[in-house]
């Protein structure tokens, strides 16, 4: 071992190394980070803690800190700042002190901090003898005439304390990157996502504990993410032979006899980020390849899956093999080695196989979902003849098999090809999808625009309905005709009167309740209140008391002060009584010669402040009328080119419905 002066730390060049130094291999911040993790992993560290900037500038660092065992001076020098030094051969273990089983091999993991970074800083403290140092390493002073091949190179030294017993307590190092050379800082969340893929074993394995900017890594996607787990859901006729399945997991031996365990697992949603699709393989608890599908291109049956895919391989004796077969930043392994040849073999069919059964999975989960979605519809599907039966449940299979599709757009479809067959629509488009031999995105597209056309004109259908349905109320309104039916016709369809009350529905919990305050109140002792008709509706906690006076009918001051103390006491009932569940109650009034009563200005306006309105007939069909009618021009707008939807707005202009 080659002696120095107490106070002299140098850097030792192997001749080996100074080609194969590699910092381009870290210019990922995850990469280079990931690297000085891994040093504290092999120190015994059970906490890393690392610090990223807020954000970039001159005075940005990064500090990577850890509680491992640090290191000597002598340590420093014979250790870390021997180049290339194989701590396995020098040791004869590849464990350390702690038994862990090491991460670094080729004894150039601290230069990755240079990949983000032109200035290194270590500050480390030994558990052993308490001493504290210091230094700096410079890549621009590296990089200079004195980088050559030579026994020594002074690095500075910053810092240098003797031996404390009561320094030892703060063991461990201190990594500070300065002078940084990235163009963004992720997130800590993100970071955190990226760092604990490659982590995931060793913290599984052992009490180690990474946080970034104190935001723990995260351990694995929440299990309820997960729609697929392999190999424990193979059906019996799907499991390859010789597969044994341990706790979870899939353990096979290769074509070679090696054993490999391995799970590879489905997410219900696509995987947002690139990074974190594929497989991984590990050696022990070291990270060999970052995700990734083996290699496969495309023309796969259930490529699609691609994005839904995460999986993890164990393969223990890559890292044990004569020949070094991953790469120095533990991304990759060469897969064209000889002795990578039978796992690659073994994944490209591994990975083929699983994307096919998800593909099948998908299409079976999307009919069993859609069977239970049209439920309500069995009659309307009992009631078509077999053969267009089978041709209508043939058709939304195919789709079904659409990889691409997500469910609440398949249901939409599904719904839309039953109604337009029902309605004698696209009878022709449906059968050819459903004899069609495989669905591809094409055939979707051109359904999808067919669907949006087909609810378009359906709904612009029912649009027109309802404004025939209102110019008939109007008809017998202006005949001073209100008997029950006509309540009884409104309560059912309160659309009638406008769009925004579609969601309410006639309720029928409050009506005795409602009687009784109107009788309390002397409405029914009054002639004219007789000759109304009173209708609640709700909607939610929403409560509304309408009621209808008599078309023709003058109404006066004492009528209104009377309505507005009528529903200001069902309001008071209605909250006391918390049962009902109602939260909000609104009141409306309808009739006829609203603005003849002197003096009533201000009473509407109170009205309105709580939430009571009075209307006149007129007023109100008429706005509804007008609601309607601008409802049915946008609809028959969007799909300007449909000669079907342009038909049906020139029929109903043609019935002076609408003006040009």
């Amino acid at each position: 071992m080659t002696k120095q002066a107490p106070d002299e730390l140098f850097l030792r060049f192997h001749g080996r190394i100074i080609d194969s130094l590699g910092i381009q291999m870290y210019q990922s911040p995850v990469a280079a980070i990931a690297e000085l993790i891994a040093n504290a992993w092999d120190a015994d560290a059970k906490k890393v803690d690392v610090v990223l900037p807020d954000s970039l500038g001159n005075h940005a660092v990064i500090t990577i800190a850890d509680d491992g065992i640090g290191m000597t001076l002598e340590q420093c020098q014979n250790c870390y700042l021997d180049v290339g030094r194989n701590r396995r051969a020098d040791e004869e273990t590849d464990h350390s002190p702690g038994g862990r089983p090491l991460l670094g091999r080729k004894g150039i993991g601290k230069f990755a901090g240079f990949g983000i970074a032109d200035i290194v800083h270590v500050k480390t403290i030994s558990q052993e003898t308490g001493e504290c140092t210091e230094f700096e390493l410079d890549l621009n002073e590296l990089r200079g005439n004195k980088y050559v091949e030579t026994s020594k190179f002074p690095i500075p030294i910053t810092k240098k304390d003797g031996p404390d017993e009561e320094r030892k307590l703060g063991h461990g190092t201190v990594i500070t990157l300065k002078s940084l050379k990235m163009s963004q800082v992720r997130s800590p969340e993100a970071f955190a996502r990226f760092m604990g893929r490659r982590f995931l074993i060793n913290q599984q394995s052992d009490d180690f504990l990474i946080s970034i900017n104190d935001t723990p890594l995260f351990s694995d996607r929440d299990p309820t993410q997960f729609e697929f787990d392999f190999p424990n859901d193979y059906r019996d006729d799907e499991k390859p032979d010789g597969l044994e399945i341990r706790e979870g997991w899939g353990i096979e031996r290769l074509d070679d006899g090696r054993e490999i365990c391995w799970r590879i697992r489905f997410t219900k949603t696509p995987i947002e980020i690139d990074e974190f699709r594929g497989v991984s393989v590990f050696c022990g608890v070291k990270i060999a390849q970052t995700p990734f599908f083996f290699n496969l291109s495309g023309g796969l049956s259930g490529q699609h899956g691609q994005q839904y895919m995460t999986g993890m391989v164990k393969a223990d004796y890559l890292d044990q093999l004569h020949a070094d077969i991953i790469t120095t930043e533990r991304q990759r392994i060469n897969w064209e080695h000889p002795e990578a040849r039978t796992i690659s073999n073994w994944g490209e069919t591994r990975v083929k196989s699983l994307l096919g059964i998800w593909k099948e999975r998908r299409t079976e989960g999307k009919i069993r979902l859609l069977k239970e979605k049209m439920v309500p519809f069995k009659d309307r599907l009992n009631n078509l003849a077999p053969s267009e039966r089978k041709t209508v449940e043939r058709a939304v299979q195919k789709i079904a098999s659409i990889e691409t599709l997500q469910n609440e757009q398949f249901f939409s479809l599904g719904e839309a090809i039953l109604t337009a067959w029902e309605a004698g629509r696209l009878h022709e488009l449906i059968s050819n999808v459903s004899n069609v031999e495989q669905m591809n995105e094409g055939d979707l597209l051109e359904v999808l625009a067919e669907a949006q056309v087909l609810n378009a004109l359906h709904v612009a259908e029912a649009v027109q309905a309802k404004l025939n349905l209102v110019e008939g109320l109007s008809e017998r309104i202006k005949k001073h005709e209100l008997e029950n039916a006509v309540r009884d016709y409104i309560s059912d369809n309160p659309w009638l009167l406008s769009p925004k009350w579609e969601t309410f529905t006639k309720e029928t919990s409050v009506k005795s309740l409602v009687e009784s305050v109107a009788k309390e109140v002397g409405l029914d002792d009054m002639k004219d209140w007789r000759k109304r008709v009173d209708l609640v509706l709700s909607s939610g906690d929403q409560l509304l008391i309408i009621e209808f006076m008599r078309p023709g009918l003058t109404i006066d001051r004492d009528h209104l002060e009377r309505f507005q103390e009528y529903v200001d006491i069902l309001c008071e009932r209605v909250e006391a009584n918390t049962a009902l569940g109602f939260n909000r109650v609104s009141g409306l009034l309808v009739a006829d010669n609203l603005n003849r009563p002197p003096g009533t200005r201000a009473l509407y306006k109170r009205l309105e402040e709580s939430d009571m309105h009075c209307l006149e007939w007129g007023q109100l069909l008429g706005r509804a009328k007008a609601q309607w009618e601008e409802f049915f021009d946008i609809l028959t707008q969007r799909v300007p080119d449909d000669a079907r939807v342009q038909a049906l707005r020139r029929q109903h202009k043609g019935n002076g419905n609408a003006d040009d």
